[in-house]
């Protein structure tokens, strides 16, 4: 069984990988593709023992002392504008780059031979994250 931490979708990286966040702008979080590998459930059984593991929870450490508990999250898009997410998001009150984690917490249920268990474990995905603040001059 090949498990993997998953990827990440944050806005406004995953829809335009060179931009940055906004302080004060809402940051969306949310499982991009999910598959078997990296959200689950994914399955095995060989010699009368079965195992199921799936992904439980993420944990997003946001890098500025924010920790976030979610599920799959919502997916942005360009017409949900800049509001805040429904299911999972942040935002920043700073600016500076922050060292982001998702942190994959999985469950891998077994049965066999008359017992059964569960195998906890985590699988982590990190990346800097640059955030600006944007600075209105009016002139006269």
């Amino acid at each position: 069984m090949r498990l993997y931490a998953i990827t990440p979708g944050i806005t406004p990286l995953s829809k335009a990988p060179d931009s940055m966040g906004l302080v004060g702008l809402p940051v969306w979080l949310w499982v991009e593709s999910p598959t078997r590998s990296t959200w689950g459930p994914s399955s095995i059984a060989a010699g009368g023992i079965s195992m199921t593991a799936r992904v439980e929870s993420i944990t997003w450490d946001m890098g500025d002392g924010t920790r976030l508990w979610c599920g799959q999250g919502t997916e942005w898009t360009p017409a949900r504008g800049a509001v805040p997410s429904p299911t999972c998001g942040h935002v920043y009150d700073q600016q500076g780059t922050f060292r982001v984690r998702a942190i994959s917490h999985w469950a891998a249920r077994w049965s066999g031979y008359g017992q059964s268990g569960v195998i906890r474990f985590d699988l982590t995905r990190s990346w800097d994250y640059r955030v600006a603040e944007i600075q209105v001059v009016r002139q006269r």
